[in-house]
C-alpha cells in the first residue's frame, strides 16, 4: 500500500458554516463534481466525531478517452461547524480520506482540505491523480456556485 496526500484551497463568498452546511450534502455537488453521477443518503445518525450520513454514490471516470462507472460508499462527518471529514471506499484496498475546514475570511471564508489517498501502489498516482483533478474543477466552480446560492 502506499499513502499520498494533496492540499487545496479556496475562497468562497459565505461564511464557514453555510460553506461546510452546501459541501456536506452531496447531491449538490452534481454540477460541480466532474465525476459526480448521483448520491443517495443510505443512513445517518450522530457519533463521538459529531453527526454522520452514509452514502452511495455513482461516478464515471476517465481512463483515457473512456468513462467507466465506479460505484463506492461514503461516509460523511460533520465534526464541527466549520468542518467536516469524508471517508471513501472507492475500490478493494483503494480509500480517500479528505478533510475539509472553513476559516473566516473578509467577505467569506477560506476552504482548506487535505485528501489522503491509499490504495496499491501500483494504482496510487492514477487514484491520486484522478481525486486531485476532480476536486480541483469541483474547488474551481464552489465560489461561483455558492455566489449564485446567496
Amino acid at each position: 500500500m502506499a499513502l499520498r496526500r494533496f492540499e487545496l484551497t479556496t475562497s468562497v463568498p459565505v461564511g464557514p458554516r453555510a460553506a461546510i452546511d452546501f459541501l456536506v450534502d452531496i447531491t449538490r455537488h452534481r454540477r460541480l463534481h466532474p465525476y459526480l453521477v448521483s448520491a443517495e443518503v443510505v443512513a445517518s445518525g450522530l457519533g463521538p466525531d459529531g453527526s454522520w450520513q452514509d452514502w452511495r454514490v455513482v461516478e464515471r471516470p476517465r481512463l483515457g478517452p473512456v468513462r467507466y462507472p465506479i460505484r463506492f460508499p461514503a461516509r460523511v462527518v460533520r465534526t464541527a461547524d466549520d468542518a467536516m471529514r469524508t471517508s471513501v471506499r472507492a475500490a478493494p484496498g483503494c480509500t480517500l480520506v479528505t478533510v475539509t475546514r472553513a476559516t473566516p475570511v473578509t467577505g467569506g471564508a477560506l476552504l482548506t482540505e487535505t485528501t489522503e489517498v491509499t490504495a496499491p501502489w501500483p494504482v496510487t498516482g492514477y487514484m491520486t491523480g484522478q481525486a486531485r483533478s476532480a476536486h480541483e474543477r469541483t474547488f474551481a466552480a464552489l465560489p461561483g456556485e455558492l455566489d449564485r446560492r446567496r
